[in-house]
């Protein structure tokens, strides 16, 4: 249960943040700036990780890569276009939009990593696009 309470947490707290973005890019901020802010979030939370491991970060060379690659495409480039949809659209329609993250994670994952792809999942990914389709539109 404590995974799942985390996990809502989260949810909460990524549900907030595209509002004080918003407010922050119609306040004037340019994307630049709402970006290098964001990446001092990262800095922050990395140090806390950090204090909180204390063995440090043992890390292969090819799994550094990996995370830095995956950082750069999930973390920085979606971040861009991100900002971009925000400003252009708002926030209550670039985050269901966002939303259907989860569809494109399944089908990398069965593609990429042989992973199944259960009914279930199948079923919840259309109603996740289904649920994006009527909030984005609404």
């Amino acid at each position: 249960m404590k995974g799942e309470i985390l996990a809502l947490i989260s949810a909460v707290l990524w549900g907030f943040a595209p509002i004080l973005d918003r407010y922050a890019l119609l306040s004037g901020a340019p994307i630049y700036a709402a970006l290098a802010i964001r990446a001092f979030g990262a800095l922050i939370a990395m140090l806390f990780i950090l204090s909180v491991l204390r063995g440090g970060l043992a890390v292969e060379a090819k799994a550094a890569v990996l995370l830095l690659i995956a950082g750069a495409i999930g973390g920085a480039l979606a971040m861009v276009f991100y900002y971009l949809a925000l400003e252009s659209v708002g926030a209550s329609r670039t985050v269901p939009i966002t939303a259907i993250y989860p569809m494109f994670t399944a089908l990398f994952s069965f593609l990429l990593l042989s992973e199944p792809l259960s009914p279930k999942t199948i079923a919840g990914i259309a109603f996740i696009v289904l649920g994006v389709i009527l909030v984005s539109e609404g």
